[in-house]
């Protein structure tokens, strides 16, 4: 193993302890063991019996990773995965089946879950997911750094811009200069600089880098 290999994973390791895991389980029983093994592990557990119950609390909890039974009553583990997706710079999701399913492991990873289990899980394998979740949050962290925050309901910043707007913006992200732009629409190259500036500040980013970085996101 390289130097700076050994030092990105010692930094990866570092940034996986004393983090907050949340367990959602509608057994008392899988709940008591999910969490006891957990703690043991190091994690900073906060059990929840239903997935109704966690998203009332949502906005008020730190961001960590969500362990969470498929199988539930009201809100299964796909339903509350898809209504946290806006929050997927605040928390990564692990969904444990006692009934495996094809359909319900593709759908969950198209959705961005950490990975899908079976029941009953191997310990090992869970606490290895969820460093590996606490990874994901802090490069997401990092990448997001100041960027504007996620819409809610899918909506892109992009979306803001008039047509000729995006039609700058998407010149500057494919690498083209003012110059190049304006020859290309066919306007001066005031009016370019002036549709790149307006279109950066309904955007809400202050650079070409993070221009790049938020179209990247979205």
């Amino acid at each position: 193993m390289s130097l700076v290999a050994e030092q990105i994973s010692v930094q990866d390791i570092m940034l996986t302890q004393n983090k907050r895991v949340y367990v959602i389980d509608d057994e008392d029983q899988v709940l008591e063991v999910i969490e006891m093994q957990l703690t043991v592990a190091g994690f900073d557990v906060v059990t929840f019996s239903r997935s109704a119950e966690f998203l009332r609390r949502v906005n008020e909890l730190p961001g960590g990773v969500i362990v969470s039974d498929q199988r539930m009553p009201e809100i299964d583990g796909l339903t509350l995965q898809k209504q946290l997706q806006q929050l997927f710079n605040k928390f990564q999701i692990i969904l444990l089946s006692g009934f495996p399913e094809t359909r319900v492991a593709v759908k969950a990873m198209q959705q961005g879950a950490v990975t899908v289990l079976d029941k009953p899980y191997n310990k090992e394998q869970l606490v290895t997911s969820i460093e590996e979740a606490f990874i994901t949050l802090n490069r997401v962290a990092a990448d997001e750094h100041g960027l504007p925050p996620v819409l809610p309901n899918g909506e892109k910043h992009q979306d803001r811009l008039s047509s000729r707007e995006r039609q700058v913006i998407d010149l500057v992200y494919g690498g083209q200069t003012n110059k190049s732009i304006a020859i290309a629409l066919q306007i001066s190259i005031k009016t370019v600089e002036k549709h790149r500036g307006k279109a950066m500040r309904k955007m809400g980013v202050a650079s070409l880098a993070e221009l790049i970085r938020l179209i990247d996101r979205e």
